[in-house]
């Protein structure tokens, strides 16, 4: 049986020699090349009664099994690292071009950072600024370099760059008995206003200045006062604000300069 299976194979060789030579080709892949030649050396040694090779040479079947365990082993001896994956990119949301509106942001409007005062109250008269204890009427007013009254021989000017406000005033005894008309007693305030600022009264040696006036006055008796302001000689006077916080901490009483 063996010798026969060595004949037959024996004979297979030589029938594809023959072809060779022949000139007829057979064409094979390398594949079945190759599976030729493992499975005739698988036979010849299968059949070796000498057994003069003690390895055993594997089929075609045998040898892809062994291809696969090694590649097993291999895998099992380096894992292969897992591909991180790639984070993905967020999608900017591109604008639509077709979309031609444009809205403008609401603007707040802000507040007035100044706003308008209230208007204080007004006295009646310049006479409540007194307590009514005397009956006081602004006169006249005038804007000068100097003032004379009519009480002193000397006049007083004013210093350079600047120009004196004069405001003259009317008191009267409005009672039945004699009073003393005392200035210092009525914390009355005086306040000029101009375009630029404002300023408080001088005082002078003027004898009958209205801040420092002190006289006797006989039922009915009048008798005359007077005010003045130093102010810079560019400055327009406006008004002059009297006030007496005793009477009222809010009302005032308003003279219009006559310039």
């Amino acid at each position: 049986m063996k010798k026969g299976l060595v004949l037959i194979l024996a004979g297979v060789l030589v029938f594809l020699l023959t072809a060779c030579e022949s000139g007829e080709h057979i064409k094979l892949t390398q594949e079945e090349s190759d599976a030729i030649a493992q499975y005739s050396a698988y036979l010849l040694m299968k059949y070796d009664t000498r057994k003069t090779h003690k390895e055993k040479l594997l089929d075609q079947k045998e040898l892809k099994q062994a291809y696969a365990d090694m590649a097993a082993e291999e895998a099992e001896k380096n894992p292969a690292k897992p591909t991180p994956s790639a984070t993905p990119t967020p999608e900017i949301e591109k604008p639509d071009k077709t979309d031609t509106t444009v809205t403008k942001p609401e603007v707040t409007p802000e507040a007035d950072p100044t706003p308008t005062p209230e208007p204080k109250p007004k006295f009646d008269s310049l006479s409540e600024c007194f307590d009514n204890s005397f009956e006081v009427l602004f006169t006249k007013s005038f804007v000068g370099g100097s003032y004379l009254s009519d009480l002193e021989a000397l006049d007083v000017t004013a210093r350079e760059g600047k120009k004196f406000v004069v405001l003259e005033f009317l008191i009267t005894n409005d009672s039945s008995q004699k009073v003393m008309f005392d200035s210092s007693k009525f914390k009355v305030k005086y306040r000029l206003k101009t375009d630029n600022k404002s300023y408080d009264p001088i005082t002078t040696l003027i004898a009958n200045e209205i801040t420092l006036f002190k006289k006797e006055l006989a039922p009915n008796e009048s008798t005359s006062g007077v005010l003045l302001f130093e102010i810079d000689k560019n400055d327009t006077p406006n008004t002059v604000v009297v006030s007496n916080i005793d009477i009222s901490p809010d009302k005032i009483y308003e003279i219009t300069i006559n310039n």
